[in-house]
């Protein structure tokens, strides 16, 4: 499957919403094609380059999004929230004459879900508090902190981790691996 690619310094995983201010014209012409074809695009982690500009060259790993609100903003850009649907692998990746990055993609199939744990309880805590300082917080209609493989995505999406710790993250099979690495971090957040 081709997707148009969309690298980042941060990720968004099954269930997520990303919102994103889109002012590049490679980005805006990417999203007028998803809305006339129906497709959605990647969203991958940045290996080497920047979020602006030039070429950027994506981790092997991402993934696919679809469009769930736009609008313009006050600020004259194009502003959309983009929602995780499928984690993919990239096999191949070329660059339009635009700048915009076209990936061959391999779609991962579905994490076999993963059963709550005691030793998880505490992650789940610390996502509350987490999404309770972030302004962000209010996309989520719900939070499901009973759900193991929605606090593994959404630590991995709000964590201040380098770009090679997420990826290291995001390559391990399995939610309940990820979730024992994060637990293995020993996270410390400090109360307002």
């Amino acid at each position: 499957m081709e997707l148009p690619l969309f690298p980042l310094s941060s990720v968004v995983l099954p269930d997520g919403l990303m919102p994103l201010r889109l002012f590049e014209r490679r980005y805006i012409d990417m999203v007028k094609d998803c809305f006339k074809t129906g497709n959605g695009f990647g969203i991958c982690l940045i290996r080497e380059g920047s979020e602006t500009g030039g070429f950027s060259e994506p981790y092997p790993l991402g993934t696919s999004v679809s469009i769930i609100d736009f609008d313009q903003g006050a600020d004259g850009l194009l502003h959309i929230t983009a929602k995780g649907e499928q984690e993919f692998k990239i096999l191949t990746y070329a660059s339009t004459d635009t700048g915009l990055i076209i990936g061959t993609v391999e779609v991962l199939p579905p994490k076999t879900p993963t059963p709550m744990q005691p030793e998880y309880e505490l992650l789940a805590q610390k996502l509350d508090l987490i999404l309770s300082y972030l302004e962000t917080d209010s996309r989520y209609d719900e939070k499901h902190l009973d759900d193991a493989d929605w606090i593994a995505h959404r630590l991995l999406e709000v964590l201040p981790l380098t770009s090679e710790a997420k990826f290291e993250l995001l390559q391990l099979s399995t939610n309940r691996e990820r979730l024992n690495a994060l637990n293995a971090l020993q996270i410390e957040i400090a109360e307002r």
